[in-house]
């Protein structure tokens, strides 16, 4: 009686793998999780004007974000960060303003001569990009 059971159970088993390989459907037309170039990288250029900075002289920071060689209007986040090298200097983290064409601008000034670490960060969709440069602001 247990070899019947066991038998049957095999044959169930091989009965439902057949039935299930032998679907002549092949259209995985909405299998395609992401096709519209949200995996494709993010290009950033980060730019400083200008450049050499004199302390209390305005500074626009410009950041151009681009995929798939268009200009991104809607990134989810775009922030300036910038970190002083002096230990009593202020590490500050800014959103940058979208003005159009994939541009993201923050205009500020610096209080004290020093170098300074300017990173954007950049988020589209599930990519996130953090060029990062360098700005000597003088006396």
């Amino acid at each position: 009686m247990k070899r019947t059971i066991v038998g049957t159970g095999l044959f169930m088993l091989m009965l439902l793998v057949a039935v299930g390989c032998s679907n002549n459907n092949h259209d995985h037309s909405g299998m395609d999780m992401v096709n519209d170039g949200s995996l494709s990288p993010v290009v950033v250029d980060l730019s400083i004007q200008p450049d050499p900075v004199k302390v209390k002289e305005k500074v626009m920071i410009e950041v151009l974000v681009t995929q798939n060689n268009k200009n991104v209007t809607d990134a989810d986040k775009v922030i300036i960060e910038i970190n002083p090298t002096a230990v009593n200097g202020k590490h500050i983290e800014t959103p940058a303003t979208h003005v159009g064409d994939g541009k993201y601008v923050l205009e500020t000034s610096f209080d004290q001569a020093d170098k300074y670490s300017i990173t954007s960060h950049v988020t589209v969709g599930p990519m996130h990009t953090m060029p990062k440069k360098e700005l000597t602001v003088t006396d």
